[in-house]
């Protein structure tokens, strides 16, 4: 009978906890807050009578009582074992290409032919654009007239000079003439192949700044090409953390824009110069680039390595909860008749990252921390292990 009349009791405490408080506002009209505020309320409210119920249960059983079985909630839990654990800092990054150049004309002439367009893949030592050569190639026509014109004086005035005719310094002034002109027609013709532009290196075509016709100057830009192949990450590193950074680390390297891209990269360099403007140093990644998902520019974001620690007991942060009393997880036992129930274990929280957590007290190694169903479960609640 008195088991009976406890049962009702807390059937009727639940309906009057659980049913919906008053509001001025009509329900299409509540704020999106005020619905989390309530939602956030009945959950306490749902986590409290649980509490109420297991502890009444027990004392139930203790006097002897049968009680009316309850579903337990169902939960998954992980042995909690020591581990090494790295403290990391977060810091953003940029891409760059290792191989991205500016192609410029070394001679000023007008634009004759732009032979590639933007996007266009090419080679390199690819002919990409040339410069006109009317003007090289007339005077190249007139130094090849008079060069021949030279080589038949220079020709027959060492004859004339073997033979003991002629004054030596009409020898020497047509072998002059002519090697000058040997000189002057080599560097037309290296001016005539400086009107061709070449791709540097093989890769693709970015943008174009000169059109047919225009006219280009030395270190003026003609064309941009780039090689998306390999690539550098960049970021300036506060000074401060100088002393903890080596050449020989390896940092987690992410991309906002690619969630799943996760990899740990060796350091390729480390500057050696504080910036003075930002007290800063440079820190270089070089990463390969496959399918060329990467781009330039791109916001990266480095986790450098501070320090480690050995044989810790780590969990997941997401598992730890707060209340009054300080910060709890919830850890699940076996009772004597083989069923497991969970207990609120609070704990001393050390260093946190990469979403993972020292825990200084509060833990054993082989406890059974609840990584699923956390949410759903208070004080002394009956549960079922998931893999049972």
């Amino acid at each position: 009978m008195k088991s009976t009349n406890i049962l009702i009791m807390f059937s009727l405490i639940t309906a009057i906890s659980v049913f919906p408080s008053c509001n001025n506002d009509p329900p299409g009209e509540q704020r999106p807050q005020a619905i989390r505020d309530t939602i956030s309320e009945y959950r306490q409210q749902i986590a409290h009578l649980n509490r109420e119920i297991s502890r009444m249960e027990r004392q139930l059983t203790d006097m002897g009582e049968r009680v009316p079985a309850r579903a337990a909630t169902k939960i998954r839990v992980e042995k909690i074992q020591t581990r090494d654990f790295d403290h990391f800092f977060t810091i953003n990054g940029s891409v760059e290409a290792v191989l991205d150049a500016t192609i410029s004309p070394e001679i000023n002439g007008q634009m004759e032919t732009v032979s590639v367009s933007r996007g266009d893949r090419v080679s390199a030592g690819q002919v990409v654009a040339r410069l006109s050569t009317s003007v090289i190639e007339s005077n190249i026509e007139e130094v090849r007239t008079s060069l021949e014109m030279a080589e038949t004086v220079y020709e027959r005035q060492k004859r004339l000079w073997e033979q003991g005719i002629g004054s030596e310094m009409q020898y020497l002034e047509a072998r002059n003439r002519y090697r000058s002109l040997q000189k002057s027609l080599a560097t037309l013709e290296s001016q005539l192949g400086l009107a061709n532009l070449r791709a540097p290196f093989s890769g693709i075509v970015d943008d174009i700044f000169v059109k047919e016709g225009e006219l280009a100057m030395p270190g003026s830009p003609v064309m941009h090409v780039i090689n998306l192949d390999n690539l550098y990450i960049n970021t300036d590193v506060s000074e401060r953390y100088l002393p903890m950074v080596n050449a020989d680390d390896s940092v987690i390297l992410r991309f906002p824009v690619y969630p799943d891209y996760e990899y740990y990269v060796p350091i390729h360099r480390l500057g050696n110069v504080i910036n003075p403007d930002n007290r800063s140093f440079r820190l270089q990644l070089r990463i390969s680039n496959p399918g060329q998902m990467l781009k330039p520019n791109m916001v990266a974001t480095l986790g450098i390595r501070t320090f480690s620690v050995e044989d810790a007991i780590v969990i997941p942060s997401v598992l730890i909860r707060q209340d009054v009393q300080g910060y709890y997880v919830f850890v699940a036992y076996e009772n004597a008749d083989g069923n497991y129930y969970v207990e609120q274990n609070y704990i001393e929280r050390g260093p946190e990252s990469e979403g993972k957590t020292i825990i200084e007290s509060g833990l054993d190694p082989g406890d059974l921390l609840v990584t699923e169903g956390h949410n759903r479960v208070g004080q002394g609640d009956l549960v079922q292990l998931a893999d049972q």
